[in-house]
């Protein structure tokens, strides 16, 4: 708990650091109608990179893991080739169409070979082997190895973009977002815990639900309220909300209350785990910008689907997959770093199980919200100075949309 006698307020007028977003009423259609989100697909989904994994995954050559782009219904083969190179493909052999590797991770000893017909491929996608190849009529292997996609690594996490010639490198679309946070210890934390679910709403309203916590007071009273504002901040306001073209960070300000025996004693061993950030002075420019004694964490949003929870101790990757204007999957992976005894695993669990109940009892409302706007109650939206990351993201969609 912070020492100090009368912890500042956070201001309301961070919506006027950015006099273009506007402050009225903004139209909800971008959140539930069909021909929207087709040009969403086109204009905005398909030409953004997504996080699928880190490099840790695979260490050595040969090692590989498969995973899908739920978005787009693709199967996606990762594997590092004898030159160190991160290699991402589509899952598909080029013979019937069968997956070309049915493990879900391992390693290779040089060839993914289909469970079909037999037919093989090595560690850089190429056609190697065609089972009774004399039978076929004409086959060039040269031209039939597997489908690649553009593929990146940032900071140790893998991306990919669907799109087949990306209008942006990976550097270009993490822009300054990813240039301010690079320096961050991601790689100290190589324990991770994924779970997901499908929510009956749009992927945006995924996205607005952790960007603001005017909503904590009122919806997680219960949950998250008591421990992160129960004196200073009875509002539920931001510390700064940041924007950097089409992505931002919102740094979030709390004054802890002194939190139940056993959460104390969970927290005491999930901070004994971490620590792999130190003091203010210790990270990099694009978190905790202010250097406030009351910051938290920070979300750092990569418009559109991807943001990073961070901390000082650990962090935690929400990765929106949109599925349709009303319906998307969530996958939500928490990186800590290995835990030196049970104590610090139950403090570590004991926080990512607080977390995960406090979006779910987010979600519940998203699939409200969502069937007021599918069945035309709902309008407009009226954000408050620190929903402003709302805002952003709704002036992001239509100015790239109106283009």
């Amino acid at each position: 708990m912070n020492e100090m006698a009368t912890p500042p307020v956070p201001d309301i007028g961070i919506t006027a650091h950015y006099p273009e977003i506007g402050t009225g009423p903004v139209d909800t259609a971008i959140y539930h109608e069909p021909a929207i989100y087709a040009k969403e697909m086109d204009a905005i989904l398909r030409r953004s990179w997504y996080m699928i994994g880190r490099v840790e995954q695979i260490a050595r050559a040969g090692d590989f893991f498969t995973t899908d782009l739920p978005t787009f219904g693709y199967e996606i083969l990762v594997c590092r080739a004898r030159d160190g190179k991160v290699n991402a493909f589509h899952n598909v052999c080029t013979h019937r169409g069968n997956v070309a590797e049915h493990r879900s991770e391992g390693h290779s000893a040089g060839l993914f070979t289909c469970r079909f017909h037999g037919w093989s491929f090595d560690l850089e996608g190429d056609l190697k082997r065609i089972r009774d190849e004399e039978g076929f009529f004409g086959c060039d292997k040269a031209k039939m190895g597997l489908r690649r996609i553009a593929c990146g690594v940032w900071q140790g996490f893998i991306f990919v973009c669907p799109e087949e010639e990306p209008s942006q490198t990976l550097e270009e679309w993490l822009g300054e977002q990813g240039a301010d946070t690079a320096d961050y210890p991601w790689s100290q934390c190589t324990q991770s815990y994924q779970w997901e679910c499908e929510i009956a709403c749009n992927w945006k309203l995924v996205n607005d639900s952790p960007a603001e916590v005017h909503h904590i007071p009122v919806l997680h009273p219960n949950s998250a309220a008591p421990t992160m504002m129960a004196s200073g901040n009875p509002m539920g306001r931001l510390l700064d909300v940041r924007i950097r073209g089409n992505h931002r960070t919102n740094s979030h300000y709390s004054v802890q209350a002194e939190p139940k025996p056993v959460q104390k004693l969970a927290y005491f061993h999930a901070s004994a785990a971490q620590n792999v950030a130190g003091g203010a002075r210790g990270y990099p420019p694009g978190i905790n910008a202010t250097r406030s004694p009351f910051w938290t964490v920070d979300l750092i949003m990569f418009f559109p689907t991807l943001s990073f929870t961070l901390s000082a101790g650990m962090y935690t990757a929400h990765q929106v997959w949109p599925l349709g204007p009303n319906r998307s999957l969530y996958r939500q992976r928490v990186f800590v770093k290995p835990a030196g005894t049970a104590a610090e695993r139950f403090g570590q669990e004991n926080t990512m199980v607080e977390f995960r109940d406090v979006v779910m009892e987010d979600f519940s409302t998203l699939e409200r919200i969502q069937r007021a706007l599918d069945s035309g109650q709902i309008r407009e939206f009226h954000y408050h100075d620190h929903e402003l990351a709302l805002r952003h993201q709704h002036h992001v969609v239509t100015r790239i949309l109106a283009a």
